[in-house]
Protein backbone atom coordinates (compact mmCIF):
# COMPACT_ATOMS: atom_id res chain seq x y z
CA UNK A 1 0.00 0.00 0.00
CA UNK A 2 1.35 3.41 -0.98
CA UNK A 3 1.31 6.24 1.51
CA UNK A 4 2.28 9.05 -0.87
CA UNK A 5 -0.16 11.89 -1.31
CA UNK A 6 0.44 15.18 -3.07
CA UNK A 7 -1.49 18.30 -2.10
CA UNK A 8 -2.11 21.22 -4.39
CA UNK A 9 -3.00 24.34 -2.43
CA UNK A 10 -2.72 28.10 -2.38
CA UNK A 11 -0.60 29.31 0.53
CA UNK A 12 -2.59 31.66 2.76
CA UNK A 13 -5.69 31.26 0.63
CA UNK A 14 -8.00 28.78 -0.99
CA UNK A 15 -8.62 27.42 -4.45
CA UNK A 16 -11.95 28.24 -6.04
CA UNK A 17 -14.13 25.44 -7.37
CA UNK A 18 -13.35 26.27 -10.99
CA UNK A 19 -9.61 26.23 -10.23
CA UNK A 20 -9.89 22.83 -8.54
CA UNK A 21 -11.92 21.34 -11.37
CA UNK A 22 -9.70 22.90 -14.04
CA UNK A 23 -6.53 21.55 -12.42
CA UNK A 24 -8.14 18.18 -11.88
CA UNK A 25 -9.23 18.03 -15.51
CA UNK A 26 -5.76 18.93 -16.76
CA UNK A 27 -3.91 16.53 -14.50
CA UNK A 28 -6.33 13.69 -15.27
CA UNK A 29 -6.47 14.30 -19.00
CA UNK A 30 -4.91 11.93 -21.50
CA UNK A 31 -2.93 14.89 -22.82
CA UNK A 32 -1.12 15.46 -19.50
CA UNK A 33 -0.84 11.72 -18.86
CA UNK A 34 0.88 11.25 -22.22
CA UNK A 35 3.13 14.24 -21.60
CA UNK A 36 4.11 13.00 -18.15
CA UNK A 37 4.77 9.42 -19.24
CA UNK A 38 6.83 10.64 -22.19
CA UNK A 39 9.18 12.72 -20.05
CA UNK A 40 9.10 10.71 -16.82
CA UNK A 41 8.79 7.12 -17.99
CA UNK A 42 6.28 6.06 -15.34
CA UNK A 43 3.00 7.11 -13.73
CA UNK A 44 4.26 7.97 -10.24
CA UNK A 45 4.15 11.73 -9.72
CA UNK A 46 6.25 13.38 -7.04
CA UNK A 47 5.69 16.83 -5.57
CA UNK A 48 8.78 18.07 -7.39
CA UNK A 49 7.45 16.82 -10.71
CA UNK A 50 4.11 18.50 -10.06
CA UNK A 51 5.85 21.80 -9.32
CA UNK A 52 7.90 21.55 -12.51
CA UNK A 53 5.05 20.47 -14.79
CA UNK A 54 4.21 23.24 -17.26
CA UNK A 55 0.66 24.44 -16.76
CA UNK A 56 -1.38 26.96 -18.70
CA UNK A 57 -2.09 30.37 -17.16
CA UNK A 58 -4.49 30.40 -14.20
CA UNK A 59 -7.20 32.09 -16.27
CA UNK A 60 -7.11 29.18 -18.73
CA UNK A 61 -7.36 26.68 -15.88
CA UNK A 62 -10.38 28.58 -14.52
CA UNK A 63 -12.04 28.56 -17.94
CA UNK A 64 -11.61 24.79 -18.23
CA UNK A 65 -13.08 24.43 -14.73
CA UNK A 66 -16.01 26.68 -15.66
CA UNK A 67 -16.74 24.51 -18.69
CA UNK A 68 -16.83 21.40 -16.52
CA UNK A 69 -19.16 23.11 -14.06
CA UNK A 70 -21.48 24.23 -16.86
CA UNK A 71 -21.59 20.81 -18.49
CA UNK A 72 -21.78 18.95 -15.16
CA UNK A 73 -20.05 15.97 -16.78
CA UNK A 74 -16.93 14.69 -15.04
CA UNK A 75 -16.38 11.65 -17.25
CA UNK A 76 -12.94 10.93 -18.68
CA UNK A 77 -14.21 11.33 -22.23
CA UNK A 78 -15.67 14.78 -21.47
CA UNK A 79 -12.52 15.88 -19.61
CA UNK A 80 -10.36 14.82 -22.57
CA UNK A 81 -12.71 16.52 -25.02
CA UNK A 82 -12.63 19.80 -23.10
CA UNK A 83 -8.87 19.81 -22.62
CA UNK A 84 -8.14 18.80 -26.22
CA UNK A 85 -10.57 21.39 -27.56
CA UNK A 86 -9.15 24.06 -25.31
CA UNK A 87 -5.66 23.47 -26.64
CA UNK A 88 -7.01 22.85 -30.17
CA UNK A 89 -5.68 19.28 -30.16
CA UNK A 90 -8.87 17.39 -30.97
CA UNK A 91 -7.79 16.80 -34.56
CA UNK A 92 -4.43 15.31 -33.45
CA UNK A 93 -5.95 12.80 -31.03
CA UNK A 94 -8.80 11.96 -33.40
CA UNK A 95 -6.18 11.14 -36.06
CA UNK A 96 -4.24 8.89 -33.65
CA UNK A 97 -7.36 6.89 -32.75
CA UNK A 98 -8.17 6.09 -36.39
Amino acid sequence: MENHLNYIYRPKGHLDRNEILGLSALLNSNLFDTYFRTFNGNINVSATELREMPLPPLEDIKQIGNQIILQNDFSQSKVDELVNNYFDLEHIFAYEQN
